[in-house]
């Protein structure tokens, strides 16, 4: 066993690729290496703006040898009748390279057919290792790709240096037009000379090239830039999204903190914030109380000389933008907030489904039937205005110039027209949660219950007309981002708790879209399976595991209240599985019976019953089935399920060992059709149809 360390030098890369390296270079790595079965241990990826590494620790130095088998033409083709090879045979023989004494031949369900076995001798790793890095390479998903060679290679910058180590020994490799060796470059100021790496091991590496002022670990630099503004800068409010950018431009962070004229503290703090993180990636300070002060704080690439010339170059490319923004401000506010709303109509929405003019006074009608049906009915008069108000800002000039402002903006401008606050604030908030990573409890947190129902409600909008026009994302195109509309329907409606029939809110939606929609046809089963595939999202169930088979259990019941799905779900997934398992037994009887059975059966009808265990069931239903059905009304789903379970699981199981279920008789066999399908749909209609778990045995 060896390490293996790869160093890819760059031009510096932009802000993103460095992300799509460490989300799939190591994960496709270890594919790669599986497939080529070559043995390795652990596998580390890090990159800075200006290099990738990948190292390797413990990769075998030969591939296995291993046993090929071959499957060939049918015995008939490639024997005539007196047994003599054919053509066939002899074709196919000399394309593998091989005798017909090494022929097998077997007896197949598809007859007899001749097969090879042939020995393949594992090859060298250091052979294999150019290809799969170019393979490698070539793989990753970079939104921009360019050319700069002669070879035609792409990648988001020109590649400059290559290091290929396996242990000590120089791996020959060539990358667009670049040869590998072991001479790499340190930070582009501070250390461009070059240098040597004489062994591929991954401490000493990262040592390396910190005495080069190069932190490789993308963790550190990040946690360096956070470290200097909560301690040295003393700011309490940090720009996680900025922090991450700013670690991803540098190699090694050095901090300059300069001032801006106090006059521009007149603008709303977000357009300040954003004006610095958009135009020059400086993060805004503020005081002790949370108060915008008049100064930023810039990450650079390393310390330089010069830093009041570099300073004052920050200061003027910064006053020059907020000199814009201010006008812009000024701009905007110069007329009434709502006089902007008409201009709406020139936005073009979905397409062929009218303007966002269109939408808008959609969303204020649909606002009167939707306050009610969450149970929020003195919140309609405000939910209207927050829909009235809600586009207006992507009209104006400040979000034009800033789009990342977009409801900001909205909610300033709607608080210096005097609007309430509280659909102020909702404007603001209605483009949260600003990643689907958040949780449900911190989104919660960051919104009002006026925010997040207008965020539903447009949400759903946006899929209803999507969807209803045939617009819907595949693999990874998906331009309206109507996965990440989903998946913020239902985080939002699982941090809030709002309750309602979803297919009501579907059913008024269509109507106000007027006609519009061309694909009306399944919409509901389209957008309920959308919904599915992004509730499962939001829990982070993965498939084959018990979680994943007790929300399949709970959607297929009911997925009319998205709400109910996520608490049904939490119960049955923190319930002791034993008593799970109880009632999923009973449910996994009834089911298998009534799957076979060609029509829903009616009311068990009690002159019918014959067999004693099938008149001590009915009696259970008669004087039981209350006791369930209550604590169902009452969503006290854990009580539900361990009174079905504790009442049911033995009368049910004496009744199919005692009683002929399909019995000759038609009334008596439908009659004991209705007696299962009554004990089954009293759970599996509210609560959860657990036939679709397994391994139920095993408890």
């Amino acid at each position: 066993m060896s390490n293996l360390l790869i160093e890819i030098g760059v031009e510096e890369l932009p802000v993103g690729a460095l992300d799509v390296i460490y989300e799939e270079l190591a994960v496709k790595a270890r594919q790669k290496l599986v497939e080529e079965r070559i043995a390795f241990g652990e596998v580390k990826v890090e990159t800075t703006p200006r290099r990738i590494a990948l190292y390797v620790q413990g990769i075998a130095l030969m591939q296995p040898d291993r046993v090929l088998e071959i499957s060939g033409p049918s015995h008939e083709k490639c024997y005539d009748a007196q047994g003599r090879p054919t053509p066939v045979l002899q074709g196919f023989l000399k394309s593998k390279q091989s005798t017909e004494a090494e022929v097998e031949i077997r007896e197949t369900p598809k007859g007899k057919f001749i097969f090879l076995k042939k020995k393949e001798k594992g090859r060298a790793v250091a052979a294999i290792l150019p290809e799969m890095l170019k393979t490698l390479l070539v793989s990753l998903s970079f939104p921009k790709l360019m050319r700069w060679e002669s070879t035609g290679f792409r990648f988001p910058r020109p590649i400059r240096w290559l290091v290929v180590l396996l242990d000590a020994k120089k791996i020959p490799c060539a990358l667009a037009d670049v040869k590998s060796g072991n001479k790499s470059l340190g930070h582009r100021f501070l250390a461009p000379q070059s240098f040597s790496i004489l062994k591929a091991d991954w401490k000493s590496y990262v040592a390396l090239l910190k005495k080069k002022h190069v932190l490789l670990p993308l963790e550190t630099r990040e946690a360096m830039v956070k470290s200097a503004l909560a301690n040295r800068f003393g700011q309490k409010k940090i720009d996680e999204e900025l922090a991450h950018m700013n670690a991803q431009l540098v190699e090694e962070p050095f901090f300059l903190q300069g001032t801006f004229s106090q006059e521009y503290l007149e603008l709303p703090d977000e357009v300040l914030a954003s004006c610095m993180k958009k135009n020059q990636k400086v993060f805004a300070c503020y005081d002790t109380k949370g108060k915008m002060k008049n100064g930023f704080v810039a990450v650079m690439n390393g310390k330089r000389d010069g830093l009041a010339k570099i300073r004052a170059d920050y200061e003027n490319v910064l006053d020059s933008r907020l000199k814009d923004a201010r006008y812009f401000y000024d701009l905007d506010t110069r007329e009434s907030f709502e006089k902007k709303k008409p201009v709406l109509a020139q936005l073009v929405y979905l397409g062929k489904l009218g303007s966002v003019l269109d939408k808008t006074e959609r969303l204020e009608k649909l606002a009167g039937e939707f306050a009610p049906t969450v149970r929020h009915p003195e919140l309609a008069q405000d939910l209207a205005r927050v829909a009235a108000l809600s586009k207006i800002d992507l009209v104006s000039h400040l979000v034009y110039e800033m789009p990342d402002l977009q409801g900001i903006v909205g909610r300033d401008y709607a608080r210096e027209a005097k609007e309430r606050e509280a659909v102020a604030i909702a404007i603001g908030t209605q483009y949260l949660p600003k990643n689907l990573t958040e949780s449900h409890e911190h989104v919660k947190k960051t919104m009002s219950l006026l925010g997040a129902l207008f965020g539903i409600m447009d949400r759903l909008d946006l899929l209803t007309g999507a969807l209803g026009s045939g617009i819907e994302p595949t693999g990874s195109q998906d331009p309206f981002a109507l996965r990440r509309a989903g998946g913020v329907v239902v985080k939002l409606i699982r941090a809030f708790g709002v309750s309602f029939s979803l297919r009501k809110v579907l059913e008024e939606n269509v109507k106000l879209y007027a006609g519009k929609l061309t694909k009306q046809d399944g919409l509901e089963t389209r957008l309920v399976k959308f919904l599915q595939e992004r509730v499962s999202f939001e829990l982070g169930v993965k498939l084959g595991t018990r979680p994943y088979e007790i929300l399949q259990a709970v959607m297929r019941a009911s997925f009319e209240d998205i709400s109910d799905v996520f608490r049904r779900f939490e119960v049955l997934n923190a319930i002791d599985f034993k008593i799970l398992a109880k009632a999923a037994k009973v449910i996994q009887r009834t089911a298998n019976m009534l799957k076979g059975y060609g029509k829903t059966p009616g009311e068990p009808q009690e002159e019918l019953l014959v067999e004693p265990y099938e008149k001590k069931l009915f009696e259970l239903i008669r004087t039981r089935m209350q006791d369930v059905s209550e604590p169902l009304e009452k969503k006290e789903y854990e009580k539900a399920t361990r009174l079905f379970a504790d009442i049911f699981l033995l009368p049910v199981h004496d009744f199919f060992e005692n009683v002929l279920v399909n019995a000759e008789d038609a009334a008596l066999r439908e009659n004991r059709m209705a007696l299962v399908a009554k004990v089954s749909r009293l759970f599996t209609g509210r609560l959860a149809d657990l036939s679709a778990l397994s391994r139920i045995e095993e408890e």
